[in-house]
């Protein structure tokens, strides 16, 4: 088993012979930051590689008046102000009309969509508070109703999520895998069937997806793999991962990508029914700082808002 969880964790340490034994006052972990508050924060989907990514937006919306949330967040999304690196499906689309009628959102637009185009809005309006239905229309005549936000994003085989996605027992297969960019900057998610049920076993199995890639799917990034996780466990909602320290000294060129790689692997992780959070130990013991504003010392929480544009 150990040999399948050869994984991208080496760039967890990058930092600790520089960093682990050292203070860093006034620096916050990894995922224990202080947050923008929830209404002034949005998530906007885009197009990367084919796949939908979520970016975090900050919208300056000083209300916590949902329909006012709704308004700005789905005129950013057909703003055509795109982030470098990403594409959209509704550039050079116009909103004709908006309604917002409790978790209903209709909207009419001047053409017709592509699927991606219809699920960058399905995902981006159903992010916001209280909305769960999507109306869309094209210059007044119906395109597509009442859609509803899949449970998975970016599923690997569509045509087998679609026979699942109304089985409740095939579901419990899938895990999202929250891979990089070829760049590094930004975390693309991605869903697999697997055959396994147990947490653990999913666990074990989203780790080495998330360190061997998979086969066919360009554009993700997969860090080195030459780390070894000496043991894996899932305690009380903590998954407790175990590192090696060996291989340490062959991957200093890969300083820049430790933040992003640990945001890699506790989304994933996360994301597993009965997972909360990621404790880090290197050669059993726990590390303070292994960078000045990251520790691995304490069990780690995604935070919620991820891909900033800065």
């Amino acid at each position: 088993m150990k040999k399948t969880l050869n994984l991208i964790l080496i760039l967890f340490m990058i930092f600790v012979l520089a960093g682990c034994s050292g203070n860093s006052p006034g620096a916050e972990p990894l995922g224990q930051a202080a947050e923008p508050p929830a209404e002034n924060m949005a998530f906007i989907y885009y197009i990367k590689s084919s796949f939908l990514v979520p970016v975090s937006y900050n919208i300056d919306v000083n209300s916590d008046n949902y329909i006012e949330k709704v308004s700005t967040t789905i005129n950013l999304l057909f703003s055509g102000d795109v982030p470098e690196g990403f594409e959209s499906g509704v550039s050079g689309v116009k909103i004709n009309s908006l309604n917002i009628n409790q978790d209903i959102v209709s909207v009419d637009v001047s053409r017709e969509l592509t699927e991606l185009a219809v699920k960058q809005i399905v995902y981006t309006l159903t992010e916001c508070d209280n909305i769960l239905h999507i109306n869309i229309s094209v210059n007044g005549k119906p395109f597509a109703s009442m859609l509803e936000r899949p449970k998975f994003i970016n599923p690997v085989n569509p045509e087998q999520y679609a026979q699942d996605k109304d089985n409740p027992a095939e579901l419990s297969k899938y895990i999202t895998v929250y891979y990089t960019d070829s760049n590094k900057k930004y975390l693309i998610p991605l869903t697999i069937k697997t055959d396994k049920t147990s947490a653990e076993d999913r666990a074990k199995e989203a780790l080495r997806y998330l360190s061997e890639g998979i086969e066919g799917i360009e554009g993700i990034s997969v860090f080195p793999n030459k780390m070894k996780i000496r043991e894996f466990q899932i305690k009380d909602g903590t998954a407790e991962i175990d590192l090696d320290l060996d291989a340490l000294f062959a991957f200093n060129d890969e300083v820049q990508y430790a933040e992003i790689a640990i945001d890699s692997v506790v989304r994933t992780l996360t994301s597993i029914d009965g997972i909360d959070q990621v404790q880090l130990l290197v050669n059993g013991k726990k590390l303070d700082y292994v960078t000045s504003n990251m520790s691995i010392k304490d069990p780690i929480k995604p935070e919620k808002w991820y891909n900033k544009v800065k």
